[in-house]
């Protein structure tokens, strides 16, 4: 009889105990025999692979805050609004075949060298555990190199490593690989304790098979757009033939509903605490910190400007307009760009002192600009007027002052000159520019007039450099609902499938109502009328904002290099502010009222470039594989 594994796997052996375990060369490492011989050492074996598995976004290093501003979910604290110089077609690359290497003798050395001391249940859990790592790895290789060499057991390094070179597999093979693993390893993982979060799991295996089916059926949905994109190798190393997108989508869906039938998790109530140290329902894998032992910087470079622990830290991550103009109003379930001006929406420069001709709109308290929105916005980003830690921030770019029809813009030009007192007396000790507000030549404050909320700790102290305990969601049931949501809405298109088709366009439009519903109740469900294929990418876009979906979901769609075009007459590759100031009229009607400027964020990449857009081009969609590795069999990705 199985019986569930209770494991105390505590974070923090994984970064302190066991970092060269798989080293051959570590001369203080344990025997293999050692190693296998008991369920804590294999523990420890696992814990030294866990923490090398790739995530993105995971919040364990001093600052790994600049990729959420490489795209069109926000900007950086640079003087110069830069995005870190815009990529090129090695961004992404991985291909670390070391740890496919070590998980493979991990997988070999269960098999072969476990003790006797071990139970059949705890062998087994730990021998699906390495292929679900070993599958988690292969997900991020062909998500960002496409098809590559798949290998599966122990390559022993030799005087001739030629012997060992392996030309690449097919796209579709990697991803069927995954599929496969998941659906022979699930029962096995069951044994993990209920509740766990933080190693692999079921529902962990489910939720990865429901993401890397989404994904091969959408390339192969888009087949007809790779194709003339050039991203078709002949050989299959990049390209899913289209026949096989219904497949694929279908287990998107086997994934979900697998997972509902373990009746194990649902929506948390309040979006905005999932992303706080607190346990939820919604959570399928996490990254855990403790704030000691296992440490997490990643409020430490977003926390706002005022509560910044240091001089240089905080407001690293400025949201833009560009994300907020996708959050709905609530009463007519419709995306309108964030307009400041009475008539034609417009940007402005951010240099421009005076606005002799815009008619702005006039608000009493600076949040009034945002409300009807859909709420998630403000579960995601701090704006004007709203709180963090039970503390309003000053997010003031500078005073308005009218000047004939228009108005003359004063600001602070450093964040020294904040409280200038000479500047304070001109205007009745006001401040000019709020410690939060956009400073033409400072660093780490917002330049977008925004900043940052989710994943943001609120625990007082949590600042101080790598103190925060809030944890990376690698899974969560949010997510699968979508990617069953969007899989479904394909099927119903297709009209050939093991489903009804029509049965999945109402599956579609429930599961999209399901999040809906979490976030807005019951006036921002949607009609069956109102769903699209642009409605549920919109969707995407803001349910999972700053969680590391929005580059992935542009490249499987093949619209990136279109929506991302480096070009500066294209908008949606330019990217905005929000900057709030406030009136100074004394005696007159809107004295301390406000006004907004939607302001072209400039310099993105260079200094030298003005209105500097997002940059992505075909090369992009699969990153270059690396020139040293030595194998002669390896057929290069497309247009590099």
């Amino acid at each position: 009889m199985k019986t569930k594994i209770i494991f105390l796997f505590v974070f923090l052996v994984i970064l302190s105990s066991c970092d060269k375990w798989l080293s051959p060369t570590d001369s203080t490492a344990l025997s293999e025999e050692q190693a296998y011989s008991s369920v804590a050492t294999i523990n420890s074996v696992a814990a030294n692979l866990y923490s090398r598995l790739r995530y993105e976004q995971s919040f364990t290093h001093d600052n790994e805050t600049y990729d959420l501003c490489s795209w069109d979910e926000a900007i950086n604290n640079s003087a110069y609004w830069a995005n870190i110089g815009n990529k090129h077609a090695s961004y992404r690359q991985y291909y670390d075949y070391t740890l496919i290497h070590d998980i493979n003798k991990h997988i070999a050395s269960l098999e072969s060298k476990t003790s006797d001391n071990v139970s059949e249940d705890h062998k087994s859990y730990f021998l699906a555990e390495a292929r679900y790592m070993r599958a988690y790895t292969y997900f991020v290789l062909v998500s960002r190199m496409g098809g590559v060499p798949l290998l599966t057991e122990v390559q022993e390094y030799t005087n001739e490593p030629l012997t060992l070179a392996q030309p690449r597999n097919t796209e579709a093979e990697i991803y069927d690989f995954i599929l496969n693993e998941v659906d022979e390893i699930a029962e096995d993982l069951s044994l993990a304790a209920t509740g766990t979060v933080t190693r692999a799991t079921k529902a962990a295996a489910l939720a990865l098979k429901c993401r890397a089916a989404l994904y091969a059926g959408t390339l192969a949905q888009n087949y007809d757009k790779s194709v003339s994109k050039g991203l078709v190798l002949k050989g299959g190393e990049t390209g899913i033939p289209k026949e096989r997108a219904n497949n694929y989508l279908e287990k998107c869906i086997d994934a979900y509903l697998a997972l509902e039938e373990m009746g194990t998790y649902s929506l948390h109530e309040n979006y905005g605490e999932i992303f706080q140290a607190v346990s939820n329902p919604e959570v399928i894998f996490e990254i855990a910190y403790d704030g000691t032992n296992f440490t997490n910087h990643f409020t430490y470079w977003t926390v706002p400007h005022s509560m910044r622990p240091e001089t240089k830290s905080g407001a690293c991550v400025n949201p833009i307009a560009n994300l907020l103009d996708c959050y709905e109003m609530i009463n007519t379930h419709k995306s309108e760009p964030f307009n400041p001006y009475n008539g034609t929406i417009r940007s402005e420069t951010l240099t421009g002192v005076t606005s002799s001709s815009a008619s702005y709109k006039v608000f009493d308290k600076p949040e009034d600009f945002f409300a009807g929105r859909d709420p998630r916005m403000a579960h995601t980003i701090i704006y004007p007027g709203s709180l963090f830690r039970g503390q309003e921030l000053d997010f003031r770019a500078g005073l308005a002052i009218p000047k004939g029809s228009g108005y003359d813009f004063k600001m602070a030009p450093t964040i020294e000159d904040v409280d200038n007192a000479t500047s304070l007396n001109q205007y009745e000790e006001q401040t000019i520019t709020g410690a939060e507000g956009p400073m033409i030549t400072s660093n780490y404050v917002s330049h977008s007039g925004l900043l940052l909320r989710k994943y943001v700790d609120v625990t007082a102290g949590s600042e101080k450099s790598g103190m925060s305990s809030v944890p990376y969601i690698v899974f969560r049931y949010g997510e699968v609902l979508l990617n069953a949501a969007e899989a479904a809405f394909y099927l119903n298109e297709n009209g050939e499938t093991i489903y009804n088709a029509q049965n999945m366009r109402s599956l579609s439009l429930e599961l999209i109502n399901k999040i809906r519903q979490r976030a807005g109740g019951e006036e921002f469900i949607l009609t069956d009328a109102e769903l699209n294929l642009d409605r549920i990418r919109n969707e995407r876009r803001v349910e999972l904002a700053f969680e590391d979906h929005r580059y992935n979901d542009m490249k499987r769609w093949r619209i990136a290099d279109e929506v991302w075009e480096y070009n500066t007459a294209n908008e949606s590759a330019l990217t905005y502010g929000l900057w709030p100031y406030k009136i100074y009229a004394p005696g007159e009607e809107n004295d301390g009222k406000w006004i907004y400027r939607r302001v072209l964020l400039e310099h993105r990449g260079s200094k030298d470039i003005a209105n500097d857009p997002i940059n992505f081009d075909n090369t992009m969609y699969y990153a270059t594989y690396p020139k040293d590795d030595g194998n002669p069999y390896i057929v290069l990705n497309p247009n590099h």
